[in-house]
């Protein structure tokens, strides 16, 4: 004879996989976010330290290009000769007198 136990607190077999299905899915989903939050936290391909240097190079190589432009172009003048310390001498001579 099989009793009824819907009103009861006693587990049947079908609750208990329920419950170890449920326990595994929740012990699964906890390591998988431990995994992601180790590679959130991970070191970084490339440092703040090296990126903040590459940019600055970046700068210093766009500021040259366009000193070596604008020199060339509006100066009348080549573009090579704007590394020489010779044509900034001149140029500073030129602001600090006018």
């Amino acid at each position: 004879m099989v009793q009824n136990q819907t009103g009861t607190d006693q587990p049947t077999r079908e609750r208990l996989k329920r419950n170890q299905q449920v326990k595994n899915e929740n012990q699964q989903e906890k390591e998988s976010k431990q995994r992601l939050k180790t590679r959130e936290y991970s070191s970084r391909r490339v440092p703040i330290i090296v990126r903040l240097l590459i940019v600055l190079l970046l700068v210093a190589v766009a500021l040259i290009i366009g000193a070596m432009v604008g020199y060339a172009t509006f100066g009348g003048g080549e573009a090579l000769d704007v590394l020489k310390l010779d044509t900034w001498t001149r140029i500073t001579d030129f602001w600090t007198k006018s």
